[in-house]
């Protein structure tokens, strides 16, 4: 097994804070943190990102100054939601969306105002996950999903109701992973996963039993880091961890105790397209502490694992596909996930039960690959197996495929168009009628799918960021489709 090792990278960028959220932005492959406080009274309203090299502060108005919120980064619709928290007002209840450049308020109503609850993305269903939290009635243990337009209230019964639990999802089992939190103050350290349907407990052993510590999902595993026993009101009550455990679905190992040193109320997100584990800030004593405050730190981590970035060619990790359920004629995007850098000149093969339907090139240096992919309208509808393949490495996951959605197109607009190459171009489709289920529209250039448009059921519209190539200037034909309807728009690329 490979060693887990941290690294100190930077000491400079966002101010030392706690309760702040985290997140990988796949799209633009940056680390998104928003908010937080300082211990000592002051609440932030900024946000961040990290580039792999330094830290950029790009944006100081959107949610109000908050602490103990929640992110997820929502993979089909390309944003950062964020939801609740605790800001001047009290407990905040509304929902907001990063799209790299803005933040927007797109809803405030769903679940009851909280702060200290659980976020994360379920990307097979599509849906951000919200567990538990604090509201002003108590401690909550109810589960939420937001699909883009509305929150949805799953369950209220699963886990016992708790604050600062620790949240991710893994796309490898199609599992929501969670773990510990508190009831009463002092740290749970029971597991448990979440299936779309039901919660189940998986483990009561492992990690200490701990609330506020950070957990991500790193290509085929769960990685959890630090965490407290106890926001007893005596700080000698608390115990601050530093140590690194791992969950593979059936058991937690711990990996590793030296790196960031004991923290507590910092985060992490995992930068899928490097495989590193990023975490910021937080602090290694009680917060209750006389002088806490100047010990919260500002630091910048990142957890590799040694001989990762020359793991053996062909190992494959994980297969993902968006949307999934997919309609017969649909369209997906499929990602596949290597554990070390791709080696050059090598394709990786995809199967739709057992059939090839695509290979994906690989370029050196690369931990990620992509492709879009149609599905053939003679399929019929139920599960089918879809595979990546390079070398003897083999990976796979269940595609649902549902009956056809019908819906007629009416058009497709670019904006905007022109554009400069480089920049980012919003395409938005507009329906007839209202989906009367959740489904796509593909997106073409001569015949070859390059993207796919999420819709929503009763929604007539749907939209979609893709940034343009720096080249020559042209003018390109995008073409969305479903079944045998279709709308058109010439991009000019300046």
């Amino acid at each position: 097994m490979a060693k887990v090792l941290w690294t100190q990278k930077q000491d400079i960028g966002p101010r030392p804070r706690i309760a702040h959220a985290m997140v990988f932005d796949v799209t633009r492959q940056r680390v998104v943190l928003f908010g937080g406080n300082t211990v000592a009274g002051a609440t932030f309203g900024d946000t961040w990102e990290w580039d792999a090299d330094s830290w950029t502060q790009v944006q100081d108005i959107g949610p109000s100054a908050r602490a103990f919120h929640a992110m997820a980064y929502d993979s089909v619709r390309r944003r950062v939601v964020l939801f609740g928290g605790q800001n001047a007002a009290g407990i905040a209840g509304d929902t907001w969306e990063w799209d790299g450049e803005n933040w927007t308020q797109v809803a405030d109503s769903g679940p009851a105002a909280r702060s200290r609850h659980a976020m994360t993305f379920d990307s097979t269903r599509q849906r951000v996950v919200l567990f538990g939290g604090q509201s002003a009635a108590g401690t909550l243990n109810d589960t939420w999903e937001w699909d883009g337009d509305e929150w949805v209230q799953q369950a209220d019964s699963g886990p016992s109701p708790r604050i600062n639990p620790a949240i991710a999802y893994d796309s490898v089992r199609n599992r929501v992973v969670l773990f510990g939190g508190a009831t009463t103050g002092v740290g749970l350290g029971d597991t448990w996963e979440w299936d779309g349907e039901a919660w189940t407990e998986e483990a009561d052993f492992g990690p200490d039993p701990c609330l506020a510590a950070a957990m991500v999902f790193k290509t085929n595993r769960i990685a959890l880091f630090g965490g407290t026993s106890s926001i007893d009101e005596n700080p000698a009550n608390w115990t601050i961890f530093s140590r690194s455990w791992e969950w593979d679905g059936r058991h937690w190992t711990a990996r590793q105790d030296m790196g960031p040193g004991p923290r507590v109320f910092h985060a992490m997100a995992f930068d899928r397209n490097r495989s590193r584990v990023v975490l910021f800030g937080g602090s290694p004593v009680a917060t209750n502490t006389e002088g806490a405050a100047a010990s919260t730190r500002g630091d910048t981590w990142e957890q590799f694992e040694s001989g990762a970035a020359t793991a053996p060619a062909g190992d494959l990790v994980s297969i993902v596909a968006v949307p999934n359920p997919v309609s017969v004629g649909g369209a997906i995007e499929v990602t596949v996930t290597l554990t070390g850098s791709a080696p050059a000149g090598q394709e990786i093969e995809i199967l739709l039960n057992d059939q090839p339907v695509a290979t994906i090139p690989i370029n050196p240096g690369d931990t990620i690959a992509t492709t879009q992919l149609g599905i053939d309208p003679n399929l019929p509808p139920g599960q089918a197996t879809l595979t990546a393949r390079l070398g003897t490495s083999e990976v796979s996951t269940t595609l649902v495929i549902t009956p056809a959605v019908e819906v007629q197109i009416v058009s497709l607009t670019a904006d905007p168009n022109p554009v400069t190459g480089g920049e980012t171009v919003t395409f938005t489709v507009t329906l007839a009628v209202p989906a009367p289920a959740n489904t796509s529209v593909s997106l073409d250039v001569d015949g070859q799918v390059v993207a796919t448009i999420p819709i929503a059921a009763g929604a007539t519209t749907g939209a979609l960021q893709i940034q343009t190539g720096a080249g020559q200037p042209a003018t390109v034909t995008i073409t969305a489709r479903s079944g045998q309807s279709q709308a058109s728009v010439d991009l000019t690329i300046q």
